[in-house]
């Protein structure tokens, strides 16, 4: 909205709205107005619209004001719905009491809360990351710095990449909820994410405002001294959340480097193809890979575990670490059970911690973050045995921990000391401290607590004094203490009574005594309360300074619980330990399975045997639709991702050549938005594969030029299996309808001929799933349509001509391609 401020036909209140929505032109202002947070103008038919609000309106004719309102103690889930539909919203408080201003009362914007900053209580269970990102592009060297930062848990990393691309397929994966963008860049490519342009700053002075902000002197204290080019996208976060927050970033204590090139890179449209995440027909996780492997028990690991997932190691050892711990953890089912045990009373401490030092929390965060710390120090008990490199680390940690001097057992005490269990949900009340924690708030306690026994006595004292049986003693916050008294015992009332307030059938009373010690006893809880919230904020200090201990604490959980759900579904589903190796050729698959498939009907998954080798890189299937060759080609991919991520995988044995890249062009799609038709998809897919991929790669291309006519599409699949055999050299596997390219292995010795098998009986197909050496010997078109249910005529007049075609170019002198 950009309505300006009317000085003339505005009240004052009206004006300070539109002062304050000024500022904050991007965001849906809910503007606080005592029990209420109001929105007027656009903000209140946005807000209604979406809310399902209803709009009502001050003022008369052409001068009325939309506006629409939710009160403040449920405002959170009205906040949550326009969040969660994409949009910010401003939070605008009263910043003094509406008694103390000689004016208007004061109003200013507290937080803006967005897709990347919510940090509500219904988040912190959340299996998803809350990425913030951000773009930096230098036009003098055609680079870009990318950077993205999770204010809910504290990670924070960066870097830089050399194309557009690159950074398209880093945001993709990632999956931020928001991304800043400098003000004119265009990024060439549609973000499904909220976009917000900032101007960036110079990288010189970039880096030194980052340097100030986590108070290091060099870039190398974090390792960062070769990603200079990343720091004025790091900073554009920080000033962002900064900006949003209106609080110190306590959770931010280290940004580190996005090591991108030390995993297996898996672009956008691979991540989508093989369904890692979610399924290409819903948008529910049943049915991803990731569905298949979460067995995790935490919140953190399972956030962890998609990272995993989506970055597989390139680094043998660093793999061989990760299988050393599941072999160990899914051979000890007693261990392993005792670790899921304890995993289940640990909250999620990185963004119950995120909340502590953001101050929007409760007691009651504090006493689940101690909980969560109680039964981590547990586990050192668990997985002292283990001689695996990952678990003794985290059993040296946590072993730390078992210490009475540790700075995190000290914290523990002090709280436990401290904080009453269970603990309330607000500290605006008091009575969150323990008696015998503060001796000045105990000695303040007890100094009233004989007005308040007095109190509790008084309403027999007054009834047995004055006869009036009927006689109650009453509080409200407007008139304090009173006594009430119905209208027909009111002649009865002592003369030291004072009327106060007149009811229908009653009247209420006070007596200078009890006024009185009603002070006493208000001002003593007033500051009983202000001692408390003290006493409270001195205990999140010391919360604070510990932040970095708490997420090393939360690191090594995620970890544990990402290796025992590994190791759990390796154990459930029979997944064995593969070999790796530096070999780019090898790739053995012994009596592999599909491991969603396998989930989903473990009763009719069909083994395969799939052999990459020195003599074959290229495997080239043929095959019916139907048959399979899609699900076994992805069954490859799957296997090899699992692998190399740190999984067992199902299949009886495995060798497997370390990967870089994983890609795959499976499947037709349009992008009419952009004027690209199927074909065109197809080929821009298949060139961005070709112009990417290397030697170490795994290269899965389904129907290569079936987009086209048939001579063109057969001409484009030839010549593209010529590029990757002679060129690339790369693992690949090529599934085709174009019969005619089986007889390619002459001029590309690396290509095999595979075919899915087919068993044909009383002119029926029964599919087996089975790959077998050899090229299929038709293509069983018209069987397909005929078990489609096309009608019969149709499928006897497809036949004639089928026949017809095949007598007129006999296959001996079909087109020829090599």
């Amino acid at each position: 909205m950009n309505a300006p401020i009317d000085t003339q036909h505005h009240t004052p209140m009206i004006r300070q709205y539109l002062a304050i929505k000024q500022e904050h032109q991007d965001a849906i202002l809910f503007f606080r107005l005592g029990d209420f947070y109001e929105m007027f103008f656009e903000d209140a038919k946005q807000a209604s619209k979406e809310l399902d609000l209803t709009l009502t309106g001050r003022g008369k004719d052409d001068r009325r004001i939309p506006m629409c309102g939710v009160p403040y103690h449920s405002a959170e889930g009205y906040i949550a719905k326009l969040i969660d539909k994409g949009y910010k919203v401003a939070i605008c408080e009263q910043v003094e009491d509406a008694n103390d201003g000689k004016d208007i009362t004061k109003r200013e914007v507290v937080k803006i809360v967005t897709p990347s900053t919510h940090l509500s209580a219904t988040h912190l269970e959340s299996h998803d990351n809350m990425y913030l990102a951000s773009i930096y592009a230098n036009d003098t060297l055609d680079h870009y710095g990318f950077s993205f930062v999770d204010c809910s848990t504290g990670e924070f990393k960066c870097c830089f990449f050399n194309t557009k691309q690159e950074v398209f397929d880093a945001l993709l994966r990632i999956s931020p909820k928001e991304c800043l963008i400098p003000r004119g860049f265009n990024s060439d490519f549609d973000l499904p994410f909220l976009l917000t342009h900032y101007d960036p700053l110079s990288e010189d002075h970039a880096v030194k405002k980052f340097l100030t902000f986590f108070n290091i002197q060099e870039l190398s204290s974090f390792d960062l001294a070769n990603q200079i080019l990343a720091i004025p996208a790091a900073w554009s976060l920080i000033e962002y959340l900064s900006h949003t927050q209106r609080n110190t970033l306590d959770q931010l204590t280290t940004c580190s480097v996005y090591r991108w090139e030390s995993a297996m890179v898996i672009d956008s449209q691979t991540i989508r193809n093989l369904e890692l995440l979610t399924p290409l027909f819903h948008d529910k996780t049943q049915g991803s890979l990731f569905w298949v492997i979460n067995k995790t028990k935490t919140s953190l690991g399972a956030r962890q575990l998609k990272q995993w997932l989506l970055h597989p190691l390139t680094s043998i050892t660093d793999i061989t670490n990760r299988y050393d711990a599941i072999a160990y953890l899914k051979e000890d089912l007693l261990t392993r059970e005792e670790i899921r045990e304890q995993l289940h009373l640990v909250y999620d401490c990185e963004r119950l911690l995120a909340r502590i030092v953001s101050h929007i929390h409760n007691p009651r965060d504090i006493v689940a973050l101690i909980q969560s710390i109680k039964a981590c120090i547990e586990i050192s008990n668990i997985i002292h045995d283990s001689s695996s490199k990952l678990l003794q680390d985290s059993y040296h940690f946590f072993k730390q921990l078992t210490e009475p001097s540790h700075p995190l057992r000290v914290m523990i005490q002090t709280l436990e000391k401290a904080l009453i269990d269970p603990a309330p949900n607000s500290i605006s009340n008091g009575n969150i401290i323990k008696p015998g924690y503060n001796d000045e708030l105990d000695a303040l306690i007890q100094s009233f607590k004989d007005i308040k026994t007095w109190i509790g006595g008084l309403e027999a004292k007054e009834q047995e004094r004055t006869g009036i049986k009927t006689l109650r003693v009453g509080f409200n916050k407007v008139f304090g203490y009173y006594f009430q008294v119905s209208k027909g015992q009111t002649d009865h009332v002592p003369s030291d009574y004072i009327r106060k307030q007149t009811l229908t059938n009653a009247e209420r009373y006070i007596t200078p005594e009890l006024k009185e010690k009603e002070t006493i006893l208000l001002h003593g809880e007033e500051k009983q309360i202000q001692m408390e919230q003290t006493i409270y904020h001195d205990l999140v200090t010391c919360i604070k300074n510990q932040t970095e201990r708490i997420q090393a604490c939360a690191k090594h959980i995620a970890t544990l619980d990402c290796l025992q759900s590994l190791a759990t579904i390796a154990q459930q589903q029979n997944y064995n330990r593969p070999t790796l190796c530096d070999d780019s050729m090898s790739l053995s698959l012994k009596q592999s399975r599909h491991p969603v498939l396998e989930k989903q009907n473990p009763h009719d998954v069909i083994a395969n045997t799939i052999t990459f080798d020195k003599q074959t890189n290229f495997l080239l299937i043929t095959g019916p639709n139907m048959a399979g060759k899609s699900t076994l080609m992805k069954q490859v991919a799957l296997t090899t991702i699992l692998a190399q991520m740190g999984s067992f995988v199902p299949a009886e044995a495995a060798i497997i050549g370390i990967v870089d890249r994983c890609f795959t062009r499976i499947g037709a799609s349009d992008n009419l938005a952009h004027g690209q038709s199927t074909f065109m998809v197809e080929m821009v897919e298949t060139a961005t594969i070709l112009h990417n991929a290397t030697h170490k790669s795994l290269i899965i291309l389904d129907e290569i030029g079936r987009g086209t006519s048939t001579y063109d599409g057969m001409s484009i699949a030839a010549a593209v299996i010529h590029y990757l055999h002679n060129h690339i050299k790369a693992r690949t596997l090529f599934a085709t309808h174009y019969h005619e390219l089986t007889t390619i292995t002459k001029e590309c010795p690396y290509v095999s001929n595979a075919s899915m098998a087919i068993n044909e009986e009383n002119g029926s197909l029964i599919f087996t799933y089975e790959l077998v050496a050899g090229p299929a010997d038709k293509s069983y078109g018209i069987h397909v349509a005929e078990m489609a249910g096309l009608p019969k005529p149709l499928i006897e007049h497809a036949q004639t001509l089928l026949n017809r075609y095949e007598n007129i170019i006999p296959a001996t002198n079909q087109l020829s391609l090599f």
